[in-house]
């Protein structure tokens, strides 16, 4: 992934690089049986540990460093998605077809190679917009974890709290996320951006991505939990789907 970003790249690539050697000593001392490694269903910040792709920025001299990880599969559709898809109608609305898109979560979801140096040949953009969806629908906790939804809604703008406002508190709250969640949260967004902006020709406005997005990314924890009042449940969706129809319209503004 490309990008440019005002730097204090020091310091960040200083957190980064400790993280990852965190992560990496947990994985040799906890790891599981090579069988047990999966990532459908598996918390991110287990999965990333040995299924992950770099993801990289560009500094201001032009210099290109490692951002962070995001987990091979998001990273592989995503290329292909922006590479094939920006310019296909309904793109996250037409459903890939459930068979192909079965095959896909075998091939992302099977050790050693979790989907490192897969040919799409044979499967269509939608298969693989159904996948991303469905590996992010299947986390056991959203890309923004549960703890943090009360902050984020909080933080909305209403006739007290100014639009800026909003934007440094959300600067602020994913400053403090898990770098995992962070990293990838902040991928999804940039993601977004490269379809909302040709959405005249592949109808992904920020309202439709949010939409087909938001289980994935932003819910409250009762939700998933009780189903027993049916308007909370449809109020806090619609909250959600706001926030991230927020973030997505103010992306350029979270490259932390």
């Amino acid at each position: 992934i490309a990008a440019s970003k005002q730097e204090s790249s020091g310091t960040s690539r200083r957190d980064l690089g400790s993280w990852w050697k965190k992560f990496q000593g947990q994985a040799h001392a906890e790891a599981p049986g090579k069988n047990e490694y999966r990532i459908f269903g598996v918390a991110l910040d287990q999965s990333i540990m040995y299924a992950n792709v770099a993801i990289s920025l560009f500094n201001e001299a032009g210099e290109s460093y490692i951002y962070g990880y995001v987990p091979i599969i998001v990273g592989k559709c995503g290329v292909f998605l922006k590479g094939k898809a920006t310019g296909v109608e309904g793109i996250f609305v037409t459903p890939g077809q459930q068979e192909r898109v079965q095959e896909l979560k075998v091939v992302f979801h099977s050790p050693e190679r979790y989907g490192k140096g897969f040919d799409w040949a044979g499967y269509s953009v939608h298969d693989a917009a159904s996948t991303l969806i469905l590996f992010l629908e299947n986390l056991p906790e959203p890309v923004i974890p549960y703890e943090w939804f009360k902050a984020f809604d909080t933080a909305m703008p209403n006739e007290w709290r100014r639009v800026m406002e909003t934007i440094e508190e959300y600067q602020s709250l994913i400053r403090r996320m898990p770098a995992p969640h962070r990293q990838l949260l902040l991928y999804l967004l940039d993601f977004f951006v490269v379809f909302a902006a040709k959405s005249d020709y592949n109808k992904a406005t920020c309202s439709v991505l949010a939409s087909k997005f938001q289980h994935g990314i932003l819910r409250r924890h009762d939700d998933v939990q009780d189903h027993s009042n049916e308007y909370e449940t449809s109020y806090n969706k619609r909250v959600s789907q706001g926030i991230l129809v927020f973030l997505i319209e103010n992306q350029d503004h979270f490259l932390i």
